[in-house]
């Protein structure tokens, strides 16, 4: 074998006057140079999948204590159990645009297999996800990174993404508000980091396609802003070719998407329940603002209505950190962009690694589509909608991430970077302990399950319920009391022909119930009596829940 050569020989190989500009690769070869032998790797391997492990088990813990599941959480169960047995296209379904059907779906088939219908999916499978996103973030927030800057990048994703105050949580982990969606996208950008048509080339169109079949929120995280970032490659680099696998990578999972909805509408699958309403320009104008202040609520700061989860407010304003770290890496990376549209070069910094402005790219714009998505889809002062900032704040974490890291890879920064390092672990200390006043909370008690208790044991096993009280009874009795969504036209009780199948309501029932406190689609005892007569016996249950029972199976009909 070849002496090894030392970083003095590398530099002494290249032109006159090069070894300076090109020393950080000159390292960056030696480093490579060095190969773990395979104790060492099998050592870092139980190490990595321990950490894994551990960061799931984490987030699990948060998802439990920080909110409770509702149907909501409980369709994608129900969806993927029907794909289990014998409707994988869903036939029968109508479905909002979001059905995660080949997202979150798949997911929790893998769960079913395992463990069967259990009310825990509804916070495991989120914090699978949730896990899954954060490892892949410190993979592109570390690509081409190696030493301290590989751990201060992956450490600002672990730090904000993984340590979740109680609004991140909230948000971040309940399924399925489009995080499975950002997953997809992120293995789209990563498979296409560096412009090559082959496997990388094949796997983002499969994955944006995907997506896109199950939430076409991935238009605008996903395809479009790698379509423009393709545009922005060619301007970047002056030449067509610079952003030709980009560009092509888009299009093509679109008119795969085309072919294969075409495909399986024809077929039989699920059909699409009308969308609800969108914001209108002066709302949409107030949303620009009003989604800045959310983002910064998102991030940590402050207590507003989602509240602290029970962490000191001078705890969690800590969190401001994230808000500057990741502003800031938002505001460099449209500057570089812009500049280097102008400028025709790739970047403005020294470091210019391929795979590096595109991924920046990449992020920033999917950031920005899903802001866009924010301000067009919040058609009022919803604090639920806030969902739609979480996918472009994950962008921007990774964003923030592969800045920090870049920073920290150009070299020693004496004394102020020690003081930032010395910051950046009092910070995250700061966010694992609000993380641990979080844990420390009673975790809160499911009504739902004294509600399905209460049914299974009196027998009463086939109903129907207002949407919040249905499909989340279904789940949490573990499919062992089965209760159908409804909802009322003109006094008379329905099929509720969203979030359900057909095939749900071809049998009969024997009882309804509903929650006074929290009334949806006028299902009440007046309109159930209207619809099924007089019922036989009306229990209370939890002193919330209304549970009507008919002396006779009863039936309803899909509204024509």
């Amino acid at each position: 074998m070849g002496k090894r050569r030392t970083i003095g020989e590398l530099a002494r190989q290249l032109p006159d006057g090069a070894w300076r500009a090109d020393y950080g690769a000159c390292v960056q070869q030696r480093l490579m140079s060095r190969r773990i032998g395979p104790i060492a790797l099998a050592a870092l391997s139980i190490v990595a999948l321990a950490c894994a492990v551990g960061l799931f088990l984490l987030l699990y813990a948060a998802s439990v204590h920080a909110f409770l599941p509702d149907s909501d959480g409980a369709t994608p169960v129900l969806e993927a159990n029907a794909m289990m047995h014998g409707h994988p296209l869903l036939s029968g379904w109508a479905i909002s645009l979001d059905s995660f059907w080949l997202v979150d779906t798949v997911w929790y088939m893998l769960a079913i297999v395992l463990v069967g219908i259990h009310p825990f999916l509804m916070h495991a499978v989120p914090a699978l996800i949730g896990t899954l996103v954060v490892i892949l973030g410190v993979v592109i927030a570390t690509d081409e990174r190696r030493g301290a800057a590989a751990l201060a990048a992956g450490g600002v994703v672990v730090a904000v993404l993984g340590l979740p105050s109680h609004a991140w949580a909230n948000f971040f982990l309940r399924g399925p508000w489009h995080i499975g969606t950002a997953l997809w996208a992120l293995i789209a950008f990563y498979a296409l980091r560096k412009p090559r048509f082959g496997w990388g080339f094949a796997v983002a169109v499969v994955f944006l396609t995907a997506g896109m079949l199950g939430d076409l929120q991935m238009a605008a995280i996903g395809v479009g802003p790698l379509f423009i970032a393709g545009l922005f490659a060619m301007a970047r680099q002056r030449q067509l070719k610079a952003g030709t696998v980009q560009v092509a990578a888009a299009l093509g999972s679109a008119a795969l998407w085309e072919i294969v909805r075409r495909i399986t509408k024809a077929i039989g699958a699920f059909s699409i329940a009308p969308a609800n309403p969108h914001a209108g320009f002066h709302q949409m104008l107030i949303n620009v603002r009003h989604g800045l202040h959310e983002a910064t609520l998102l991030l940590g700061t402050g207590s507003s209505y989602y509240g602290l989860g029970g962490a000191p407010s001078g705890l969690s304003d800590v969190h401001i950190v994230s808000v500057v770290v990741v502003g800031l890496a938002a505001a460099a990376a449209v500057v570089a962009l812009v500049w280097g549209i102008l400028a025709g070069r790739e970047t403005v910094v020294a470091s210019a690694e391929e795979s590096g402005w595109r991924l920046d790219d990449m992020l920033v714009l999917a950031a920005m589509g899903g802001f866009a998505a924010y301000c067009f889809l919040a058609f009022n002062a919803d604090p639920t909608f806030a969902r739609y900032l979480i996918t472009p704040l994950i962008f921007l974490t990774i964003l923030a991430g592969r800045m920090v890291g870049r920073i920290v890879s150009q070299g020693n920064l004496g004394v102020i970077g020690r003081l930032a390092a010395g910051l950046g672990l009092a910070v995250a200390g700061c966010y694992g302990a609000v993380v641990a006043f979080e844990l420390n909370q009673p975790a809160p008690v499911q009504p739902v399950g004294a509600l399905a208790s209460f049914l299974e044991s009196h027998g009463l096993t086939r109903g129907l319920g207002a949407y919040w009280t249905a499909s989340i009874v279904t789940v949490q009795s573990s499919d062992k009391v089965i209760v159908r969504p409804v909802v009322t036209h003109d006094g008379r009780v329905y099929r509720y022909t969203r979030n359900s199948a057909s095939y749900w309501y071809g049998g009969s029932f024997q009882f309804l119930v509903y929650d006074t406190a929290l009334p949806f689609g006028g299902v009440d005892s007046t309109t159930a009596a209207a619809t099924f007569g007089r019922p036989a016996r009306t229990y209370t249950v939890n002193g919330i829940y209304k549970v009507l029972v008919w002396p006779k199976p009863i039936r309803v009909a899909t509204k024509s």
